[in-house]
């Protein structure tokens, strides 16, 4: 009888459990394009063509480098898979730096010709370029 009880309250807290999953799923906007050294720009007000989609999912430690395809463009990073991934617009990538991090679902924007991307495990970053 325990058992049954047991599957009725599992199957109760489904729906729940999918909701909120849902809702974490959600891409979770770091609102900011950085152009050069002080300069950023809202991406919600960020507009143009898509220009390339690039889907990579980085080693252990090692240094992944992004050329961008067109020239003037911006350049937008998501995090898909669960780990950090360290990324900036200038080869100094150190793991732990706070600012140039992505959590799982967070995106960010760059003004740049060149970026360059680290993680301590394997998530699958997505790129697009914007021109």
């Amino acid at each position: 009888m325990a058992e049954t009880t047991n599957k009725r309250k599992r199957a109760a807290a489904a729906p729940k459990a999918l909701a909120a999953a849902k809702e974490e799923a959600k891409p979770k906007v770091v609102a900011e394009l950085h152009k050069g050294e002080n300069e950023t720009v809202s991406l919600d007000d960020l507009e143009g063509e898509v220009v390339a989609e690039f889907t990579q999912q980085l080693s252990i430690t090692g240094q992944f480098i992004y050329n961008a395809q067109e020239e003037d463009t911006t350049l937008i990073v998501e995090n898909l898979g669960f780990g950090d991934i360290y990324v900036s617009d200038k080869p100094n990538l150190q793991v732990g730096n706070e600012e140039q991090r992505l959590l799982f679902k967070e995106q960010k924007g760059f003004k740049a010709r060149k970026l360059f991307m680290t993680s301590s495990s394997q998530p699958v970053a997505s790129i697009i370029e914007i021109k």
